[in-house]
């Protein structure tokens, strides 16, 4: 199984946080997930930090909002869903309180990937070259923690 990838990169010479990752579920499932308030709040928030709450407009121009709380503090996320196409491609808009007023772009792609499996990109961008390694961890953990979720009980 893949796991996901170092994260860097560029997108039309623009710096993004890229996370790559296989999950055991098919892309409908791995959508789901990202669009259902219980089940983004078991994985959307990088450990060591927690979800205290989310909101979910799951439709294009519908809002998004996270709560993250970690040891140190609390961070807020707000965003707008831009593009919902089931099962391949969630993309919002991404405003974090510790960013100030900067709004950069989250695109999740689902692709199938062998038997009853998905290869999940994660692609953060429109964001400082300074911000990619914060983000490409964070996503990084978010994949896992998904991953997880997704994995069939032993």
């Amino acid at each position: 199984m893949s796991d996901a990838s170092d994260g860097g990169g560029a997108q039309d010479g623009v710096p993004v946080a890229r996370v790559e990752r296989v999950l055991a579920a098919a892309p409908g499932e791995a959508y789901d997930a990202w669009l259902d308030e219980a089940a983004l709040q078991s994985f959307i928030c990088p450990a060591p930090g927690r979800a205290a709450e989310v909101s979910v407009d799951a439709r294009v121009g519908g809002g998004l909002r996270f709560l993250m709380a970690f040891p140190d503090g609390e961070i807020e996320v707000t965003g707008e869903f831009v593009a919902l196409d089931r099962p391949e491609r969630i993309c919002f808009t991404w405003r974090c309180s510790d960013t100030g007023e900067l709004e950069s772009m989250v695109t999740v792609l689902l692709a199938p990937h062998g038997e009853g499996q998905t290869l999940m990109t994660i692609i953060h961008s429109r964001q400082p070259a300074s911000l990619v390694p914060k983000h490409s961890e964070g996503w990084t953990s978010v994949a896992e923690q998904l991953a997880q979720r997704l994995a069939p009980v032993a």
